[in-house]
């Protein structure tokens, strides 16, 4: 991440953001099969990125979850529960 803020395109929008986060192992797997054997794909740059991500999220109170094992379905009734929101049909 080049900085520790929110970028400034999203910060008119900071209340209606939630954040997503995933394991380190799995994003270094999902980076390996897009750029095997790349610094990008490297554990420890996984392992750093996910952090300094969680780091922001809590730092400007964004509410977030790890998505390594939840469904599409499961994150989008988490996050209608997590904000309070109503299910539109």
């Amino acid at each position: 991440m080049e900085s520790s803020d929110l970028p400034r395109m999203v910060k008119p929008y900071k209340d209606k953001l939630f954040g997503l986060t995933i394991q380190p192992e799995r994003l270094q797997a999902i980076r390996q099969e897009r750029r095997p054997n790349s610094t990008y794909a490297q554990l420890n740059t996984c392992r750093s990125e996910v952090a300094d991500a969680q780091a922001m999220f809590k730092r400007h109170g964004i509410p977030y979850t790890n998505t390594t094992d939840k469904s599409v379905e499961e994150l989008a009734v988490y996050i209608l529960q997590a904000c309070q929101l109503k299910r539109r049909f």
